[in-house]
């Protein structure tokens, strides 16, 4: 919940408290990586993208300092130093070059097409860290011409599974080709409705470079 000005949240009526929001740079995989230009993470190498977080200042001795303004740690007089803090719905990039979307329920689907009949799908949570929902389903519809006649068409249904130690659900779409339109009904819990998402592409996804970083192997 963010607004404009001072008053209650509407969910929970808690007092609004004031945040600052900057653009920076991180990296999709080490979110703790901060920069204000564009460049590549000092960890993996990966190409950093840019998201929203919470801009603050803190001292390095006292952090329980926590304020909006720079200046001086009130407890021990040091220069305060900035803070970046990660905030729901700040990264809303592809972790893996495919198609991210917010679902409904406010949390995030990511789908991907790597190779010749292959679909997956990628869940994450507000804050765009991966996640396995225990009850998630989805399905792919494919559509194809019908037997019955000229002019008719076929529904058919292809399940998502999750392959064994794997951060994803895969599912093989027999004879689609590029440029591929996909339509996913995915149910994040069993007792949720099920949310259709489109998914069209024109490429094959190709998960982020990542280039060896001097010193780390």
């Amino acid at each position: 919940m963010v607004d404009d000005k001072k008053g209650q949240c509407p969910i929970c009526k808690m007092t609004l408290v004031p945040v600052r929001l900057a653009l920076v740079w991180t990296c999709p995989v080490h979110s703790q990586i901060s920069a204000d230009a564009q460049g590549n993470c000092k960890q993996c190498g990966r190409p950093l993208v840019r998201v929203t977080k919470a801009l603050s200042w803190t001292c390095p001795v006292h952090p329980k300092i926590d304020v909006l303004e720079p200046g001086k740690c009130p407890i021990c007089k040091r220069t305060l130093t900035v803070k970046y803090t990660r905030r729901p719905h700040g990264d809303h990039n592809p972790k893996h070059g495919g198609n991210f979307f917010m679902a409904p329920n406010n949390w995030h689907l990511e789908g991907s097409h790597p190779a010749r009949e292959v679909f997956r799908i990628y869940v994450y949570n507000d804050y765009s860290d991966p996640v396995i929902p225990p009850g998630f389903s989805a399905r792919a519809i494919v559509v194809s011409s019908s037997p019955t006649g000229p002019g008719t068409a076929a529904e058919t249904s292809v399940p998502f599974r999750r392959l064994p130690g794997r951060q994803y659900f895969e599912a093989r779409l027999s004879g689609v080709a590029l440029p591929a339109s996909v339509v996913i009904k995915v149910r994040f819990e069993p007792s949720e409705p099920e949310y259709p998402f489109n998914f069209d592409f024109f490429d094959y996804s190709r998960e982020p470079a990542v280039r060896r970083v001097p010193g780390r192997q």
